[in-house]
């Protein structure tokens, strides 16, 4: 029998597909709550009434609520996000330059602190009790309790400007170079992008640390642990293949929460280190009042969200083999 129920799949793609629309309801009031609209912003004290009416015509912004409201819900799902009334241009167009360096910049973040941060927790919750493990969990708890702006301004100051080791605003260097090749252009990006991406790290690897030493710590008294060690095997085989296996479930839940943080943080790390990504995107879409690049960014980071909750799901048959997906 197939570890995966094709039926409970459709299920929660179904569910998935629900929960999406109920986003982009919640997502269209709220954005439709804001005082004002985005063409306040091109509306001067020397148009006419009829010149208004046109521009609010052109934007779609004369038709009734239910009608924008169903607009907006076929044209997000086929796709279709429109013009940024601020840019001038196609919101895709934003989005094609912007996402990608969001992905770059905070996926490697995540793969780095869901690296670290279970290797950690695995050997603090294997050797539990031991003064490293003590020194460790508070440290990390430290770490953890920082707000990330902070961290972010201190290593700034102390990498930045202090010892001119790295470099804290843009993605590549703004002036000074007259050849780019791509060496020279994977050269800046690493100069650039090492200190963000040390920031995100330095916390980020914290949460699934404390969610796995606890988790490791339960599965070392198992009956299949003491089976393995009965059977002579070592004690690196023991925690690899049979204890740590079982522990990295919870830590694989927590994972999508930590990739909401992050989603969260790209905004304030974004602004910080003046990153061309998402979150800086966002934060000027807001102020300018930009519906089309705002409900497409937060659209945008649904998916992503839903998307790895789903994929969490089907993952846990890998891990653990005692489940099926959608089995009992």
């Amino acid at each position: 029998m197939t570890r995966i129920s094709t039926r409970y799949l459709a299920k929660r793609l179904i569910v998935s597909y629900l929960t999406l629309l109920v986003i982009m309801t919640i997502l269209f009031v709220l954005i439709r709550s804001m005082p004002g609209t985005f063409i306040s912003q091109m509306i001067t004290p020397e148009m006419k009434p009829a010149q208004i009416a046109r521009l609010q015509e052109q934007w779609g912004l004369n038709e009734p609520l239910w009608r924008q409201y169903v607009d907006f819900m076929i044209n997000y799902q086929t796709g279709n996000f429109g013009r940024s009334p601020t840019k001038q241009v196609p919101v895709w167009d934003i989005i094609i330059r912007r996402f990608p360096r969001t992905i770059i910049l905070f996926g490697a973040g995540f793969v780095i602190s869901y690296t670290v941060g279970p290797l950690v927790g695995m050997y603090l919750g294997w050797w539990r009790g031991t003064n490293k493990d003590k020194f460790i969990y508070t440290s990390g708890l430290t770490m953890y309790s920082m707000p990330a702006f902070w961290i972010s301004w201190l290593f700034i100051w102390l990498f930045d400007y202090k010892l001119q080791w790295l470099k804290s605003a843009y993605m590549v260097d703004q002036f000074g170079i007259q050849d780019w090749t791509p060496m020279v252009a994977m050269g800046s990006i690493l100069h650039h992008i090492a200190l963000p991406l040390f920031s995100i790290a330095f916390v980020g690897w914290v949460g699934s640390m404390l969610v796995m030493r606890p988790s490791m710590n339960n599965v070392t008294g198992e009956d299949y642990v003491f089976l393995a060690r009965a059977k002579g095997l070592s004690e690196r085989t023991v925690l690899m293949k049979h204890a740590a296996r079982n522990a990295l479930i919870p830590v694989a839940t927590q994972a999508i929460v930590g990739l909401a943080f992050l989603v969260d943080g790209s905004v304030i790390i974004e602004q910080v280190f003046s990153w061309p990504g998402i979150g800086d995107m966002l934060v000027s879409a807001v102020f300018a009042q930009d519906y089309p690049i705002t409900q497409a960014a937060f659209f945008l980071l649904a998916v992503m969200i839903i998307t790895m909750r789903l994929v969490t799901d089907i993952a846990y048959t890998f891990l653990d083999p005692r489940i099926k997906f959608g089995g009992e």
